[in-house]
């Protein structure tokens, strides 16, 4: 038994679909435990700065590794791990 065809009521528009503009994206940022215990701007701002030196250097030793093997065979994600233990390993001694 064939479904007989839905009547369409002519006046109702679709709904339109809508995208955030560019300048509402949310970016998730860490917050330093500092400004979470009400600690000063300026701790904060200097426990900011050396995550972003952490991070630099890491993305730079992930590159070094890359180039150590001649950009052939490996991951990504591999030199990127590598590197965050040694400059960790860098950073705590």
């Amino acid at each position: 038994m064939a479904k007989e065809p839905r009547p369409t009521d002519s006046t109702a528009a679709p709904k339109k679909r809508t995208r955030k503009p560019a300048n509402e994206v949310e970016t998730s940022t860490k917050v330093p435990k500092a400004a979470k215990n009400g600690g000063s701007k300026a701790t904060v701002i200097k426990q900011l700065a050396t995550a972003e030196d952490l991070q630099e250097r890491i993305r730079v030793r992930a590159y070094e590794l890359y180039l150590q093997r001649g950009g052939n065979g490996g991951s990504p994600e591999q030199d990127w791990f590598q590197a965050v233990a040694e400059v960790y390993g860098q950073s705590v001694a």
